[in-house]
Formats: structure tokens, sequence, C-alpha cells
């Protein structure tokens, strides 16, 4: 099937095979993509919106919560208050003047709540012994129902649902009340008065619908802990519309928000409750609104998905004008190449890179094979070739002379210093032994001259040879090429001794240092003249042919840059007749392993 696709899409023009792909690849694709963006996009963009929603209906949840908590404390004060107490006791009867200030008090104290609580319209307080307090505006209306249930409280809490008033200030208005028997302190069964707080319906409304949503875009209800209505919202559902048990009983199995129907229109739909009256607020926001508020998005989406769409077809014109048609004036010469005739030629009457292709065609083609096929991977084969002759660089005459001490030492000794010797040797022949790895850790390798270092000193006498390793802490698994350290103080031992020092020294300093790893060789051997360390400097720089002094130094240098780069390597920093420093640059790489301590002997 796939290779009779090809063959049909073989079979087409360059143009034709330009608009399949041009559909296949962006119109389709776009549009798909577009549809699915849009649709996630959706999702997400109601998801937003609903958790948005759900979070400003906390936050006005916690604000009613809060006020209605604040009238609570109201009636759990005036129960308290001694002032109240009195006011309202039946015995002893109080004088006309006790009577005036305990009210002034009271009064007082219901004035100050009156002016700090805006959404407190009046408070009312009825004394049993015939006393009366009424504060704010003046009411009257059947409140007999409330006033029964708040008795068979017997001083627990009522609230009320929102119900109709007559205000002796604006007229008829809607109240939500709180009605409590206020009971003695010290006989707890003993009703001394009545309380009524009546907060303004519209007032907490309005807060609830500003809270929670843009003005006019949803509607609002508190339900009671009964499934009453409390009240809500009075013009955005449909008339005679209120929460019902099943609409309950859905919220309370979602997870706080569901799509619901009323009179065929979607509502988008919220709740939380609230702790200290058990009320329940619920939201309903027409679907129709919801998808307004991504109206403005869906648009912009709209407009990239087209704009998308005209810059495709707008490359694929510019792509027919610039490429399909000096590609079909370029056909028939072409022919003759497919027929095999390399002596070809293409009239080149332009300057683009179409002409210089046509014109260079075969010279590239022969210069890229050669590049790929020849040059670049002999280069390679021969790098790696260096590579592996210049990690195995040994000088045996080392091995022979430190078999032969052991060897007179043995003889000499019982079994201690021999035994210590044969591990030290142990320890250089495993670390010298190539492992098919050109790699090495920077503790391994210093591992490996300190062996080499330890050995040089049994055979030379501890006081003439000394010798410190130090590596900075963490970078003691750093990757570093293997028999790059331990060449260097062999160089040293072998061409630097100075025969008139009474102690030759040689330290080796492993450093992270401006993002590199630093790794110094600092001895006081015999050094080198200034014209033959400048020698040595441009020879770091040419491929290495020797294998003296300098060619050690050279294939170090030359290992390094070709596996870690031409920026790193090994170079002079200082040579004079008391001592010669060189520093070898490798790449700095971080580690996690613990560092060691300076090792000195």
């Amino acid at each position: 099937m796939l290779a009779g696709n090809r063959r049909v899409l073989g079979s087409f023009s360059l143009k034709r095979k330009a608009l399949v792909i041009f559909l296949l690849f962006v119109i389709l694709p776009t549009i798909g993509v577009g549809v699915v963006v849009q649709y996630q996009f959706n999702v997400i963009l109601r998801d937003q919106f609903i958790n948005s929603t759900k979070r400003n209906l906390d936050n006005v949840v916690n604000q009613l919560g809060e006020q209605t908590k604040m009238v609570e404390d109201i009636a759990n004060y005036l129960i308290l208050s001694p002032d109240m107490r009195n006011f309202l006791r039946s015995s002893p009867p109080l004088t006309s003047e006790q009577q005036t200030n305990l009210k002034r008090n009271i009064e007082d104290f219901l004035t100050f709540q009156l002016m700090s609580k805006g959404y407190i319209r009046a408070i009312e307080i009825t004394g049993f012994n015939g006393s009366f307090i009424e504060m704010g505006e003046p009411f009257s209306g059947d409140e007999q129902r409330w006033q029964q249930e708040a008795k068979e409280r017997k001083g627990g809490i009522v609230w009320t649902e929102g119900y109709q008033l007559l205000s002796g200030w604006n007229g008829e208005v809607r109240v939500l009340s709180m009605f409590r028997v206020l009971n003695s302190y010290s006989q707890i069964t003993r009703p001394l008065g009545r309380l009524i707080i009546r907060l303004d319906e519209a007032s907490i409304v309005n807060s609830l619908e500003k809270g929670i949503f843009k003005a006019g875009t949803g509607s609002v209800f508190i339900v009671g802990p009964k499934g009453q209505v409390i009240l809500g919202s009075r013009n955005q559902m449909p008339e005679g519309f209120k929460p019902d048990r099943s609409l309950l009983d859905k919220l309370s199995s979602s997870k706080g928000d569901l799509t619901y129907e009323v009179d065929d229109i979607r509502y988008l739909t919220v709740y939380d409750r609230m702790e200290n009256t058990e009320w329940k607020v619920i939201a309903m926001i027409p679907e129709a609104e919801v998808s307004e508020e991504f109206r403005g998005v869906k648009l912009m989406m709209l407009f990239i998905l087209g704009a998308i769409l005209l810059l495709g077809l707008t490359a694929l014109i510019g792509f027919h004008y610039t490429i399909i048609q000096p590609i079909l004036r370029l056909k028939k010469e072409t022919n003759k190449v497919a027929f095999g005739d390399f002596n070809a030629r293409v009239p080149v009457n332009s300057k683009d890179e179409i002409a210089e292709l046509n014109r260079k065609f075969n010279e590239m083609v022969q210069t890229i094979q050669q590049l790929i096929e020849h040059k670049y991977k002999l280069e390679l084969r021969e790098r790696e070739s260096e590579l592996k002759l210049m990690q195995n660089q040994m000088d045996p005459h080392f091995l022979y002379n430190t078999l032969d001490m052991i060897r007179w030492t043995a003889r000499l000794e019982k079994a201690t210093q021999s035994s210590q010797l044969i591990e030290m040797l142990s320890k250089f022949f495993r670390s010298s032994v190539g492992t098919g790895s050109y790699e090495t850790t920077l503790r391994k390798e210093l591992e490996f001259a300190r062996s080499y270092l330890y050995l040089q000193q049994r055979r030379l006498g501890e006081k003439r040879l000394k010798y410190t390793l130090y590596v900075q802490a963490g970078i003691e698994e750093a990757v570093t090429l293997k028999a790059t350290i331990q060449p260097l103080v062999e160089n040293f031992i072998k061409h630097g001794l100075h025969q008139s020092h009474p102690v030759n020294k040689v330290t080796v300093r492993c450093y992270a240092e401006e993002g590199e790893i630093w790794i110094d060789v600092i001895d006081n051997g015999k050094g080198m003249t200034l014209e033959r360390a400048e020698e040595i400097r441009m020879a770091l720089d040419q491929r290495p042919t020797g294998m003296g002094r300098e060619g050690a130094l050279n294939n170090i240098h030359e290992r390094l840059s070709i596996f870690f780069g031409p920026d790193y390597g090994l170079q002079i920093v200082e040579t004079t007749d008391k001592g010669t420093w060189i520093r070898l640059r490798i790449p700095y790489t971080e580690t996690t392993h613990s560092g060691g301590e300076p090792h000195e002997s």
C-alpha cells in the first residue's frame, strides 16, 4: 500500500505535489490542531472560570459567615452584660434613674454596632419586665412565627428566612432577622427578654452577587439546613424557581459544581457551605454568560488560525514562483544527466542558489563523497590510532630498574618493606596496563603517580626525593586521560634531578579554576633555559615527532588536545635554574564524591 501511494505521488507533477503536500502537511494539520487546541483551551478556560467562581464564592461565604457570627456575638455579649441583666430583671425593681442609666449604656453599645455594621438595619430588645429598647429603623409586621420558634428554642439562636416588614422610614422592605430569647446568666432556664436583630436582605444579596460574578450575570441563593430558601436573587432566574432537594443532592454528590437545566436553560451551578449557620450558598450562572466570558479568546484563536492558514498559502505561492518554476525550467537539461551524460551543462542566466547548484552539482557531490568516505573517516581512524599508540608509550627501563631494586631490598630485609614495594609495583602495573579505555579519573591517575613516586623514593632514598600530592575536595572523580601526570613526574626524575641538591622535591596540585581543572606539577630540578623552553612551547603547537623530554610533553599535550579539544592541553608556566612549573588544563566536571587530604612524604 505504501509503495502504491509512492507510485501515485511519484506520478504527480511538481505543482500537484506542492499542493498535496500543502494540503496534507499545512491545511489539514493546522485545522486539526486548531480544533484540538480550541477545544482544550475552552476546557482550560472553563476550569479557570469555575475555579475563579469557587474562590469568589468561598470569599463571600467567609464574609457572610463573619457577619452572621458578629450578629450572634452581639447576642452573646448582651446575655453576659451586667447592664443587660440588671435592665431586664424583675426584682428588685429598678429606680427610674437606674433604668435610665442602664438603658443609655445599652443604647450606646447598640448604636456603635449599628454604625459599624451597615448590614444591620435594626436591633430590638423586649424585656419580660416591661422594659423595651429599639435602635435603628422602626419596623412593624407579623413576626409571631419566629417569636414562637425562638421561645421553643429556649435561648437558642433562630435565623429567619427573608420576609417583608413595614419600615417607618422606607415603607415595605425585606429583612433577614435573628431571634433569640435572653435567659438569665445565673439561672439559664429563666427567660428575661427577647432580642431581634434585623439585617438588610438586599444588602446581603448585592454583596454576594458582586463578590461572586459580574453584575447581572448570575443568581445566588442561600438555603437553610432544612432545605428552605433563606434569601436569593429576584430577577435573574425564571419566576418561581427555588433550589429544590434534587439540586442540593446533586451538588452534595458532585465536586462542588455541575450544570443544571431550568426551563431549557443550562446553568453552571456551584455551592459552598457556612459552618456556623449550616447554610448552603448556591451560585447559578447561565452557560451563555460563561461562553460570553471566553468569546474574545475564541475570536483571537480563530484569528490566529486564519492567519496561519493565510501565511501558509502565501508561502505556497512564494514557493511556486521562487522554487518550482526555476526547477521546471531546468528540467529539460537535467534529463541529460539522468541518461548518464555527466558532461551536460545547464545555461546559467542568474546568480541565485539554484543556478549555482546546477553549475557545481557534480563537483560538490564528488567533494562530499571524498570527505565522507576518505578524508573524514581516515582522519578519525588515524587519530584513534594515535590515541592508542600515545596511550601505550612506556619506558621499559623503569620496570627493569624497579624489579632489580626490589630483588636486592628483599635480600637485605625480611619481608615488610619488600611487601610494600611489591604492593606499590602491583598498583603501578594495574594502572599502566591498558583496559581499552582512554579515560580514567583524577583519583586513579594520582594513585598511579603516587605508586611511581613511592617506588622511585625507595630506590633513590627518602632523604633525596620528597613528593607531595594534593587534590581539591570534590574533583577526585573528574574525567582525565591515562598517563598524563605520571610521565611528568617521571620526566623530572629522569632529566631534572639536581645532583647538587640535598633534597629533590616534586609537587602535584589539582584544583578547579575558571571553569576548568588545573593540574600543576612543580619541581626544584635543573629547569630549562629560556631558549629551550621557547622551543618546547613552539613544538606544542605542532604535531610531535621526537621522543625525548620534549617528546613526552608533546605526547601529553597532543592526547589532551585531541580528546578534550584544542582549548585544553599542557603549558609551561615557568622554568628557571631553580625548577620547572608545568600545568595541565582539562574541562571541569562536577562530582558527588568527597575529596581527600594531601599526601606528603
